[in-house]
């Protein structure tokens, strides 16, 4: 592994959570934990007053002066690493691609809110925050339990249990407007959510003003079985996985190749949806 993938490693850690320790190093380089403890004092040689060592704390302590060199600073790349180990290759060699992909615009999601709500989301325990949602002109402040952290539409929400509200929601990461870590043990976790735990199955299939030509296309396309196609989410999840996959519910577009897919047991699925 080259020397910039391993700052790169550093970077992400003691950015997005605030503090690094050997550990995930050592686990992540197959290194002993010397190799990791020299290697930490050569990215703070090579990049000073960036970090400081708490010996309390055994970990090295991100500080004010900290400026990434590595890292793109967006939560998907630690969520991409955290989630599949990806890495990336730091080449050199510029190389022509004959591949375009359009990605969704970035929303900006604050390291010193995602800090507390990881530890939460570990801990199993409360943050005290101050949300703003579209609803409301002023922030406002809750006390919220999170458990997970979900990706929908091209930006992230965790969902967590609101005490404020007293049931699960789903909160828009960029717009937290601040965030403390509360530690208060969590009696509302992961296992009570229902909707999170309650899959369902949403069975597509062509828009039925479609051409029997047009339809067998789409039948092609997403490879399906006798005309439709079974993705299974969570009740939780069943208006934004709608949602990505653009099949709208309440009104169908005028041309059915604009549709092309319907969701044909609505009536089975309604009850999830919020909108």
């Amino acid at each position: 592994m080259e020397v910039a993938q391993r700052y790169w490693m550093i970077e992400l850690l003691a950015f997005w959570e605030g503090q690094i320790n050997t550990t995930p190093l050592i686990k992540s380089f197959g290194l002993s934990r010397q190799s990791v403890s020299q290697l930490l004092k050569q990215y703070q040689a090579n990049f000073p007053n960036s970090l400081d060592y708490d010996a309390k704390r055994k970990a090295y302590q991100i500080t004010d002066h900290f400026k990434p060199h590595y890292i793109d600073q967006t939560v998907d790349e630690y969520f991409d690493w955290l989630n599949y180990g990806k890495i990336p290759t730091f080449s050199n060699t510029a190389t022509h691609s004959a591949q375009h992909r359009i990605e969704a615009l970035a929303r900006f999601v604050s390291p010193q809110v995602m800090r507390p709500l990881l530890k939460a989301v570990r801990d199993k325990t409360a943050v005290d925050c101050e949300y703003l949602s579209v609803s409301s002109s002023d922030p406002q402040g809750r006390l919220l339990y999170p458990h997970s952290f979900v990706k929908t539409a091209g930006r992230w929400h965790v969902r967590a249990y609101c005490d404020m509200r007293q049931h699960y929601l789903d909160f828009v990461l960029s717009r937290f407007q601040h965030v403390d870590y509360d530690g208060k043990a969590s009696e509302h976790t992961e296992q009570q959510d229902t909707l999170w735990n309650t899959p369902v199955s949403l069975i597509l299939a062509p828009d039925s003003r479609l051409t029997d030509k047009q339809k067998r296309v789409l039948e092609n396309d997403y490879g399906m079985t006798d005309g439709q196609l079974n993705v299974t989410t969570r009740a939780a999840l069943v208006k934004y996985t709608l949602d990505d996959l653009q099949i709208k519910t309440k009104m169908l577009e005028a041309n059915p190749q604009a549709q092309q897919l319907v969701c044909v047991n609505y009536t089975d699925i309604k009850q999830w949806l919020f909108d």
